[in-house]
This record gives C-alpha cells, structure tokens and sequence, in this order.
C-alpha cells in the first residue's frame, strides 16, 4: 500500500487526553497511522494532500445499522415497532435475494461514507444475506456484519423463519467465508434479531456457536414497552433476566437501543462485557421512548451512537444523530450532562470500544488504522472563537456538506465530497431496479 501525508490539518485525535493538535501533519503507511504532530519534509514515495487548516478526526462509528433496508426507505411510515416490522419490514426482507440486497448495502454504504462514516456494525437480514456482506466488502466500509437470524416468531413470513439449525449452519458457513476478510476489514458477528423471533434452542445454538468462534453478538433489546412486555409475556422475564439466564450475558453481547434499561439492569451489566447503541431518530420515530444515555454511561457501560436503518430513520448521517443525541440528553438530564466531547466520543473512541475495536480504530494515534474523517475548516458553520471548545462544535455544527475526505484503511473513499470508490449513478440506477422487482416479489400493497 502506497503512504499518504495529511499536511497541516486542526487534529481532534480523541485520544485519552482529547488532544488537539493545530497546523499538524498525519503520516500514513500501509494503512495505519504512523506519525502525527509535525512530519517535516514528505517521506519518498508518499502522496501530499494539503488540508490549508482543514479538520482530521477519527472515522465515524455507526454501531447499529441495517444496510438491507436501505432500498425500504420511505416505505413503513407511521407505525410502531411491532407493526412497522410485522405490516412492512419482514414483509420486504422476505422478498430480498441477493441482487437486491448487494445495490441496497452499496446504496446505504455510500451514504454512510459521504458523511463520515468509516465503521459499521450490521444487524444483517435472511434472504439475500451473502449479497449484503458482498455489498459491504465491496463498498470499502470496515464492518462486523452477518446474517439476521430468527426461526420464531408471531407475524414472522416463513421465508424470515429458518430451521433453528439450518440458521445456525448458515451463520457459521457465512462466517467462514468473510470474517476477516479484506485484511481483517471486515470481522464476523452473530446477529439474533431479538428475543421474540428466536427460540431458546436458537439462542442456546448462538451461545454456543459465539464460545467455540469467539464470535460477539449483536442483538435488539428493550427498545419498546410494548416489545419489553411481549418478552415478558412470553418468557416470564425480562430481556436482560433472560441473557443472563441462557448465558448471552457470559459473553461479548451488544444491545441495540436499551431504551427501557433500568437501574437494576445496569448493576447487574456493568460486570459484563456489555455496551449499548443509542440510536436517537429512530427511537423518535417509531415512538420507543428517550435511552437515558448519561445513566448508562455513569454505570461504567460503552454507548455507541447510530441512525438504524433507513427505514426507521430515514436518514444515515451519524453527524446528524450525535447532535440529536446530545441535545436529547440536555433535555432528559439538564444541560450540560453530556458534553460535547463526550457525545463525539459515541460516535469515535467510546464507539469503537462498545464495537470491541478500541485497540484498531476510533483515535488518531499511532499504530492505529488510518480511519479518518476530513472536515473542510472553512464551513461556515463550523467558525467560533478560539475559546471555543472544537468538540462541541463538531456535534453541535457540522454537517455532512462539511466532509471533504473520508479514508478507510489510508485508502481515501471520499475525496473532495466524492466517491471514489463506488459509482453513484449505477447505485441509485441499479437500486431502484431491484427495489421495484422486490416489491414485485412482496405482493405488499403499499
């Protein structure tokens, strides 16, 4: 891989210390940051791209997303959880193959990167699920991805509902196939969709499968009341009693949502290895309620920030949903309860470290990959005075039309605003061609 200097950026390096480093250099071989702070002349052989005070930050991190329902944007307005995904979602994720799955993941990818994203953690769907992994190792996104599984469920379609062994079996050949793929860019996760689409000899399967492969999981959990009292209902617990119970707990296990987490929840996680993905818009939209982000946090726990999918939140701009999140919590636990750095830590150093990938990625210090977002240091909305704390003005201010580079692995995705790497015209050509031919496929009259 040829080396890449970043000259004369503003770093917010997000390391330990939050340590911003004006008029700097950062210096990237094969991939990795090898030198930041003042490089001096260009090592031979490396390309120069002059930054004129432009601002360097680690990647994004989107800690729960759903790239396979992309395409489905637009197309579940107005529901709640339970009937957004029985009326619309698990209607259209049936009708998935994976064409439609492969112009769906590179359609959410570019919008990903375009503003800022560089790591994803996807939540998966069934059909088509080798074509969404292809889409996402194409698109040039680092990713812990797998299929979605279920095998249960009330309203499932029974192209979403696989043989409890048949899903197990498929995860584990998926997983063969592409975990740490692409240089170790792409890594392997288990994906139960949630309690009440997964029986327990799915979720003993998971357990085991996670142990034997070192494998993580990602799973969605107290997002609503009425989806808390269904599992409730039907186990005669909590989600969370639950886990710990059919030994999910033991495990590396993240959760998106946790809306409806608890005090009693949080003594009992914080000796697990356990984070939460806040996702702000689409707990709005689809009427879930307000995570009280400061509490987790305060219980020692990681939180991660994400959009979801585009089906629920309709947008994939993570710099958007910090500054919901942020602003959100103001309102929850009084201003100044979560700072502005400590909200672009969700989405930076914490959110990496919710991904278990606090050693690789979510700093600009070296050894570690040289994920970067390029914020153009001219954007008007991003001037302030030099007693300005630049963290806060990030996620109270920028916006996508801010990002000017986006790099993956050195490897620049975005440059001067545009893809590199993925061809925006064929996507959006490609995508609706396989989104009508699904719609064909669903017989759903919309």
């Amino acid at each position: 891989m040829s080396s890449l200097l970043l000259r004369g950026g503003t770093l917010l390096t997000l390391d330990e210390r939050a340590t911003v480093l004006e008029s700097s250099d950062v210096y990237i071989e094969d991939g990795r940051i090898s030198r930041i702070g003042a490089v001096g002349a260009a090592p031979p052989g490396a390309t120069v791209v002059d930054l004129g005070g432009d601002w360097v930050l680690p990647g994004l991190i989107q800690g729960h997303i759903h790239l396979g329902q992309t395409i489905f944007r637009g197309l579940a307005e107005g529901r709640r959880l339970l009937p957004w995904l029985r009326e619309r979602i698990w209607p259209l994720e049936a009708a998935h193959d994976d064409e439609s799955a492969y112009w769906s993941t590179l359609l959410g990818a570019a919008e990903c990167l375009a503003g800022g994203t560089t790591t994803i953690q996807d939540i998966g769907i069934g059909p088509g699920a080798r074509g969404l992994l292809e889409g996402i190792r194409d698109s040039g996104l680092r990713a812990l991805a797998g299929p979605c599984l279920m095998d249960t469920g009330d309203g499932l379609p029974d192209r979403l509902r696989s043989p409890t062994e048949e899903a197990l079996a498929v995860a584990e050949e998926l997983g063969d196939a592409f975990d740490g793929a692409e240089g170790g860019r792409l890594r392997f996760v288990l994906n139960p969709r949630f309690i009440l689409t997964c029986s327990d000899p799915l979720w003993a399967g998971i357990r085991e499968l996670a142990e034997r492969r070192g494998w993580p999981v990602h799973t969605h959990a107290l997002e609503q009341e009425e989806e808390a009292e269904a599992v409730r209902e039907l186990k005669g617990r909590d989600e969370i009693q639950y886990f710990d119970e059919v030994g999910i707990l033991a495990g590396d296990l993240r959760i998106a949502h946790g809306v409806w987490l608890t005090a009693g929840h949080l003594e009992r996680l914080r000796r697990s290895r356990f984070s939460v993905v806040h996702c702000p818009s689409s707990n709005l939209k689809l009427g879930s309620g307000l995570a009280d982000v400061v509490g987790i946090r305060r219980a020692g726990i990681p939180v991660g920030v994400a959009t979801d999918g585009a089906a629920c939140s309709n947008s994939l701009d993570v710099l958007s949903e910090i500054r919901l999140a942020a602003l959100l919590q103001q309102l929850r636990n009084g201003p100044g309860s979560l700072s502005g750095l400590e909200a672009l830590r969700m989405a930076t150093s914490e959110g990496a470290r919710a991904l278990g990938l606090g050693a690789e990625v979510g700093s600009i210090e070296p050894g570690k990959r040289a994920d970067l977002l390029v914020l153009r240091g001219d954007a008007l909305g991003l001037f302030g005075g030099p007693e300005s704390d630049p963290h806060d003005r990030v996620v109270y201010s920028a916006t996508r039309s801010a990002v000017r580079h986006v790099l993956v692995d050195g490897r620049l995705l975005v440059e001067e605003g545009r893809l590199t790497g993925i061809d925006r015209e064929e996507v959006l050509r490609r995508s609706a061609g396989s989104l009508a031919r699904l719609l064909e496929r669903s017989r759903l009259s919309l």
